[in-house]
């Protein structure tokens, strides 16, 4: 039983130790859960007082939705722009902020 529980305990240490090293740590090179690359694939902010989509700095898309119409909260993510990492996240947040 000790045995058993010493190379559990070591195991466990070696696991720490070389996680500590392999993972990455933020950065350019963030990998998602997933462990594929995270790049930002679209920015939606404002355009002439409504959402729009852009994406490699080209405006792609521009709604009906109004600015004004939302929240603060919502108001100042998009003035900053809100960088949006896939298809669906992009689809799940224009329902949130377009509906």
């Amino acid at each position: 039983m000790k045995r058993l529980l010493a190379v559990t305990g070591v195991i466990l240490v070696a696991y720490i130790l070389l996680s500590g090293y392999l993972l990455p740590r933020g950065g350019a090179s963030d990998t998602s859960a997933a462990g594929q690359e995270t790049a930002v694939v679209y920015t939606v902010r404002e355009y002439r007082g409504r959402v729009a989509v852009y994406r490699d700095g080209g405006l792609t898309r521009q709604t009906d939705t109004a600015v004004t119409s939302l929240p603060k909260s919502d108001r100042v993510r998009l003035q900053n722009g809100i960088d949006v990492y896939s298809e669906k996240e992009l689809k799940a947040l224009m329902e949130d902020l377009c509906s």
